[in-house]
């Protein structure tokens, strides 16, 4: 971070909590860009102030990333966490990064929030169930009650780059490879160069769109068939409905949330359960 002073205080004797260190990780990193981002708009003091403790009454650990920035607009407060909302301009985020953090720790049976008192700079607080509490038995990853698979190479096929971006980033976060491609001629030209495990594809795009691409994968991957998820916003279109019955195929629809993508994609990945 450039002049930004950073201050520590950390509970020596935190207890192991119940969550995915590799996506924890990622929504420290992500909290710490925000604040730094956030900063360059004021003189100093920038100062973060990066601290832990333990919340005896719920049994969770509490971790807060504290900046001394201009805050938080309350008129855009309600809004932060919506995907694709951002005020920065562009070229310099998509807005996918707080919508993320939510979604990873709700999945990991936690919570984010914020304070921004007016001229105070914001607090993010994100609590995380202490291993071997209640809330690991009970709650669980809300994301998807069965173990997730990793490392497997994905391509995302979608003209639109920001849902392009924010799959990219998400199953990213899941532990996986992801390419994306802005249409299915360019996804082509990628599933000649590699292989991959799964192809997540929008139905509509310009060139060749997401039944031309299945229809091409039939003659030159067709054992990638059963991993294939189409993306579309129009499964009500009676060419879309007829196609999507004669391929048999996993559709999500859009707008979708974080977490059904997350499910769709570890049923897809395990070949002994099927897709439909």
């Amino acid at each position: 971070m450039d002049s930004v002073e950073i201050d520590f205080d950390l509970l020596d004797d935190l207890p192991a909590v119940w969550g995915d260190p590799h996506q924890v990780h990622q929504v420290v990193v992500n909290l710490l860009t925000n604040a730094d981002q956030a900063m360059q708009e004021v003189s100093s003091p920038r100062r973060v102030r990066l601290s832990t403790r333990f919340d005896a009454a719920t049994n969770q650990a509490v971790l807060e990333v504290a900046d001394t920035g201009p805050g938080i607009p309350p008129t855009i407060q309600a809004r932060i966490f919506e995907p694709f909302f951002t005020t920065k301009p562009v070229g310099v985020g998509t807005g996918l990064g707080l919508a993320l953090c939510q979604g990873i720790i709700e999945g990991n049976g936690g919570s984010i929030r914020f304070e921004s008192p007016p001229g105070c700079g914001a607090t993010f607080s994100v609590t995380v169930p202490v291993a071997g509490s209640l809330a690991e038995a009970v709650v669980g990853p809300a994301l998807d009650s069965s173990e997730p698979v990793r490392d497997k190479s994905i391509l995302v096929v979608d003209d639109e780059s920001a849902i392009g971006g924010l799959l990219g980033d998400l199953l990213a976060l899941d532990g996986h490879e992801v390419d994306v491609a802005a249409n299915g001629r360019i996804a082509l030209d990628k599933l000649r160069a590699r292989s991959y495990d799964l192809v997540m594809t929008d139905l509509r795009m310009p060139e060749l769109d997401g039944p031309g691409l299945y229809r091409e994968m039939e003659r030159g991957n067709p054992d990638l068939l059963r991993r294939v998820i189409f993306m579309t916003g129009d499964t009500l279109s009676p060419g879309v409905r007829r196609f999507l019955d004669e391929t048999g195929v996993l559709c999500l629809n859009k707008p979708f949330a974080l977490d059904k993508v997350l499910r769709a994609v570890r049923q897809a990945l395990r070949a002994t359960i099927p897709l439909r």
